[in-house]
């Protein structure tokens, strides 16, 4: 039985829930999310609403379904390592397709408070390389989501 299966079934007898929005790619992706905002430290207004705007708009889910998302992200996180259980979940999780996706999401919620501080950026195209993608892709990536978002520090 793999890590990614004794997780869900954890997290389906803890939280009771049949919910897809609360498991598999949403769970991972609202992990992530929650990380890259947290990762300089602090969580602002503005990033806890980004979150459940982008988790809504991504996934269709109401502005209580996306609350609901995050906190049981934030109840399984204690158990992740934030490095690499993270990223083995988003690995099985979303779609090879989707990943490129996954990372214009991060960027936007890291720029989201006015900078895209460096060891959010570094999180992130750390994630991204971890997820089989080019440094050229990840610039690129990068390059789509902050534009006419900020004017950021990040790595050219």
């Amino acid at each position: 039985m793999s890590v990614i299966t004794r997780l869900r079934d954890l997290l389906h007898d803890t939280l009771g829930t049949d919910d897809p929005a609360e498991t598999g790619e949403h769970l991972s992706v609202a992990a992530l999310l929650s990380l890259v905002a947290r990762a300089d430290g602090r969580m602002l207004k503005v990033e806890e609403e980004g979150l459940r705007v982008l988790l809504g708009s991504r996934f269709g889910l109401t502005r209580e379904g996306a609350e609901r998302l995050l906190a049981h992200a934030a109840e399984i996180e204690g158990t992740l390592d934030p490095s690499t259980t993270l990223v083995d979940r988003l690995l099985q999780d979303v779609s090879v397709e989707d990943r490129p996706r996954l990372l214009v999401l991060a960027y936007r919620i890291a720029a989201i408070d006015g900078t895209v501080h460096e060891f959010e950026d570094d999180l992130i195209w750390r994630t991204g390389r971890l997820l089989d993608l080019s440094e050229g892709e990840i610039a690129a990536l990068r390059a789509e989501a902050l534009k006419n978002l900020v004017q950021d520090r990040t790595r050219g």
